[in-house]
């Protein structure tokens, strides 16, 4: 009888777990996907000397815009999960004294938590630690589209450390398919760069994934 009695017993704890399965810390699958992104930076004033030593102030601002991609891997809940991955993206910003341009390539590991809800909407929020490099071609006079050398050119190259917090959505089109919405802010953590242009971006893509909602 005592056999029996602990048989059933153990019986009684394995239907519960099963019934609870979906709060075992667990792998939960994966997705990735390209994004496009755009939104408005702004650098601090910088000055640039020309060769006969005249000064110029300079501020960049404008539009910036840009493609990239991100691969991410799941693990926790049924619907609370930590994801791990890696992203990295390209962007551009034109600015005046026209046609002076910034462009920014970045990635790094990105750590974010998402709400796996029973809806089509899934809320997350995460942060990506990373680096990449600048490069700044200020122009202050002539012209980029002929093959004439510029007196009045400069070309600063750097690398950097960044910070980018995030927060954004994932919507069900599929079980594995999603279009993502998220907003981020880069920042610049490695020291002083005066010509770093900062700002929020916007970002909209398609992650293709195995279903992470069962159990």
């Amino acid at each position: 009888m005592r056999v029996k009695n602990i048989v059933a017993v153990i019986f009684i704890l394995l239907s519960c777990v099963s019934l609870r399965a979906d709060n075992v810390f667990k792998f939960r699958g994966y997705s990735g996907g390209m994004m496009v992104h755009g939104g408005y930076v702004r650098s601090a004033a910088f000055d640039v000397t020309t060769s006969s030593g005249v000064s110029q102030e300079i501020v960049i601002r404008g539009f910036a815009y840009g493609l990239g991609g991100t691969a991410k891997f799941n693990f926790g809940t049924l619907h609370h999960q930590l994801r791990i991955g890696m992203e990295g993206y390209g962007t551009k910003a034109s600015y005046n004294p026209e046609p002076s341009y910034v462009r920014i390539g970045w990635g790094g590991l990105t750590l974010d938590y998402i709400h796996q809800s029973k809806g089509k909407v899934h809320p997350f929020l995460g942060c990506t630690i990373g680096g990449g490099g600048v490069k700044n071609h200020i122009l202050l006079e002539g012209s980029a589209s002929d093959l004439q050398a510029e007196d009045f050119g400069v070309m600063r190259s750097y690398a950097f450390m960044t910070v980018t917090p995030f927060v954004g959505m994932e919507i069900s089109l599929t079980q594995k398919v999603r279009v993502v919405i998220k907003a981020d802010y880069m920042i610049d953590v490695s020291g002083s760069h005066p010509d770093f242009p900062h700002g929020p971006r916007l970002y909209v893509g398609i992650l293709f994934g195995r279903p992470t909602l069962k159990k």
